[in-house]
């Protein structure tokens, strides 16, 4: 069995950069957690991290996240067909790639601090971005039904982009209750990244074709 790739080096090489943005996103997560920064999993947001001593690690990291989705955004669309589900799903996650950039761009004003512009800019591109990929992720879903290469990959990003709602839905609520708000947020931005990981894989990775005796 040898084993070819479906799309060409330029649409892999975006789906690539779109995988290195999230690598280098969650390594600033996980190094601001580990330099003990003081903000909790579980009722303190992830936005908290700026704050920090080390907060520019956030930045850095929010900023390789927003161009990352932008270039996995070009990828998926160099991986489709032309047609209007393509279309929407891409203008989706590219406005969605912009909201991150504009979350990093704009840090949320530290807890007990007066609510600032750069804040409530922070907040109201944090929650744009959220809804824009959510919405996103149900289109390119719908895209990939009516394409043969994606067709077989379309139940995975469907089950993602359920959980993806749900997970933002538990976020809202835990947001309105005061209950581990953090925490829900994590688990929300989990699932966009898991989704994000899996197309960038799908495509990259080569498959396997039957070669037939000479």
């Amino acid at each position: 069995m040898a084993r070819e790739y479906t799309f060409s080096w330029p649409v892999r090489r975006l789906a690539l950069l779109g995988l290195a943005g999230v690598a280098v996103f969650g390594t600033s997560i996980i190094a601001l957690h580990l330099t003990g920064s003081g903000v909790g999993w579980t009722d303190d947001y992830v936005s908290d991290l700026a704050n920090q001593p080390f907060g520019w690690l956030f930045m850095v990291g929010g900023f390789a996240h927003g161009g990352g989705n932008l270039a996995l955004a070009l990828g998926l669309r160099g991986a489709l067909r032309p047609g209007r589900w393509r279309t929407w799903a891409v203008t989706l996650l590219g406005l969605a790639s912009v909201g991150i950039l504009l979350v990093a761009l704009f840090p949320v004003e530290a807890p007990g601090q007066a609510p600032s512009v750069s804040g409530q800019l922070h907040r109201a591109a944090a929650s744009t971005a959220f809804a824009l990929e959510l919405a996103a992720l149900f289109v390119f879903s719908a895209a990939f039904r009516r394409q043969r290469v994606w067709r077989r990959r379309r139940a995975v990003s469907l089950a993602l982009s359920a959980i993806a709602a749900t997970a933002l839905t538990v976020f809202v609520i835990a947001i309105q209750l005061d209950i581990a708000p953090g925490l829900a947020e994590r688990v929300a931005l989990a699932v966009f990244l898991v989704w994000e990981v899996w197309a960038g894989v799908q495509i990259i990775r080569p498959q396997q074709k039957l070669s037939l005796p000479a």
